[in-house]
């Protein structure tokens, strides 16, 4: 304005305004986050307009870790692991090694066929029994990057490590979906 005034440009004031507002509109267009604004939205310390991605950042996956999840010893024998599953009300088992750190993963449908055959295997360890996980999950995951990992694999259920592979529980594709569900009804509201 002051250029304007010293020159005498009041001439230039309706081209000026007329870049200005199409400037603005195509940035819009292509981000309607500003570009100060965007880095923190990404990082989930703001709330933009997509909604399910605010409610995700706002859930932390320690609340989710299931940290009374079952263990095996991967030396343990068949019948202490059938005393687990007897005593125990869990659908997945991790097996440890002696520092416990995850060796793999047993579930119900795992084991029911080795239980209920007729013929007494001697040989039968809990090694040949697990199988890998299809992921691992760890701590600082965010739980959209979990929920992806679960869609991925197609599982209901996996196992949270440590940078050392020590295992700390497992996490339910069910208890995020519940949590999500729930903080959804309490914005909708």
């Amino acid at each position: 304005f002051l250029i304007a005034e010293s020159s005498f440009g009041y001439d230039l004031f309706i081209p000026l305004m007329i870049v200005s507002v199409i400037s603005y509109l195509i940035a819009k267009w292509f981000s309607p986050i500003s570009p100060e604004l965007k880095s923190l939205a990404d990082q989930g310390k703001i709330f933009t307009n997509q909604h399910d991605e605010n409610l995700l950042f706002s859930l932390h996956t320690e609340d989710f870790i299931d940290r009374y999840s079952q263990t095996i010893n991967e030396n343990a024998s068949i019948e202490e692991l059938s005393d687990l599953v007897k005593n125990g009300n869990k659908n997945f088992f991790a097996v440890i090694d002696d520092h416990k750190k995850l060796r793999g993963i047993l579930t119900l449908d795992d084991i029911r066929p080795y239980f209920f055959n007729d013929e007494n295997d001697l040989t039968l360890t809990i090694t040949k029994i697990m199988r890998a996980p299809a992921a691992f999950i760890h701590p600082d995951d965010k739980p959209r990057e979990i929920l992806q990992i679960f869609d991925n694999t197609g599982t209901w259920s996996l196992p949270v490590v440590d940078q050392q592979n020590i295992f700390l529980g497992f996490i339910s594709k069910s208890s995020i979906l519940m949590s999500y569900r729930q903080l959804l009804k309490g914005y909708s509201n």
